[in-house]
C-alpha cells in the first residue's frame, strides 16, 4: 500500500509526500564490490593458491580495499564509508580471533564476533549525535549520491525521525548482542555436528526476522506521521 499519494481530509488531492531515497542496486554497487565482494575473492585466492600464506595476513591483504576505499572518502567527503567501516570491524576481529587461536569451537564464536561487536557500537551510539542506523541506513539508501544523502538527513529534522532511528539501532543492537551470546551458549552446550546444523536456520531466521521487522515499523511511523497531518494513505 504506497504511503506517496495522500489526500487532505475533505478528499482534496494533495502533492505527493516526499519519501526517503529507497536503495537500488546502482547506488550500492560500488560500495559491495569494494566492501564486501573483493576483500572475500582476494582472501579466497589467497588462502587457495598461496597455503604458505598465514590466514592473518591475507585478512590483512583482503581489508585493504575497503580501508583504502575509507580513506578515499574520508579525503573527499569527510564522511566514512559505513558497509566499510563493517567490513573492516569484521576482517579485524577475525584477525584477532585468529591469532588467540583455539578449536573448532572457536572459529565457530568467530563467526558471531562481528554481529556482537557491531550490537556494542550500536548501543554505544546512544551518545553520538545519531545513532548507528541512522548512518548505516543513510549509506545503504544514497550509497556516493552527495544529494540523496541530503535528502535522507532530512529525515533527521522530522518530528518523528530521532524516535524512530534510536528505537531501530536498540532493536538492531540488542538483537545482535543476543544472537551473539546465543551462539557462545550453543557452541558451549551443543556438539558441532549439531551447531553446524541448527546455527544457519537460527541466524539466518533472525535476520530476516529484523529486515522484515523494521520496513513494517518504517511504514508504521510514516503511516501515523501522514494521518497525524491529516492526509490518508491509499
Amino acid at each position: 500500500m504506497p504511503v506517496d499519494s495522500a489526500a487532505d481530509a475533505t478528499g482534496t488531492a494533495v502533492l505527493p509526500v516526499p519519501a526517503p531515497p529507497i536503495p537500488t542496486l546502482r547506488s550500492i554497487l560500488p560500495t559491495l564490490l569494494i566492501a564486501a565482494v573483493l576483500p572475500y575473492t582476494t582472501y579466497e585466492l589467497l588462502t587457495n593458491y598461496e597455503p604458505s600464506m598465514s590466514k592473518v595476513a591475507a585478512l590483512a591483504i583482503s581489508g585493504s580495499f575497503p580501508a583504502a576505499h575509507n580513506l578515499i572518502t574520508l579525503i573527499r567527503r569527510r564522511a566514512l564509508d559505513i558497509v566499510g567501516v563493517i567490513v573492516l570491524v569484521g576482517i579485524a576481529v577475525s584477525i584477532v580471533a585468529t591469532m588467540l587461536g583455539g578449536g573448532p569451537r572457536m572459529l565457530l564464536i568467530r563467526e558471531s564476533f562481528v554481529t556482537g561487536t557491531l550490537g556494542l557500537i550500536a548501543l554505544s551510539s546512544f551518545f553520538w549525535k545519531r545513532p548507528f542506523i541512522f548512518y548505516l541506513a543513510r549509506e545503504m539508501s544514497s550509497g556516493q549520491d552527495p544529494a540523496l544523502a541530503g535528502r535522507f538527513d532530512e529525515l533527521w529534522q522530522r518530528p518523528a525521525g530521532p524516535r524512530t532511528f534510536r528505537i531501530m539501532t536498540f532493536v538492531w543492537g540488542t538483537v545482535w548482542i543476543a544472537e551473539f551470546a546465543l551462539r557462545v551458549a550453543m557452541v558451549e552446550t551443543l556438539s558441532i555436528p549439531t551447531v553446524l546444523a541448527v546455527s544457519p536456520f537460527i541466524f539466518t531466521a533472525a535476520n530476516v526476522g529484523l529486515f522484515a521487522w523494521t520496513f513494517a515499523y518504517a511504514r508504521r511511523v510514516r503511516r501515523k506521521a501522514l494521518e497525524k497531518a491529516g492526509f490518508t494513505t491509499g
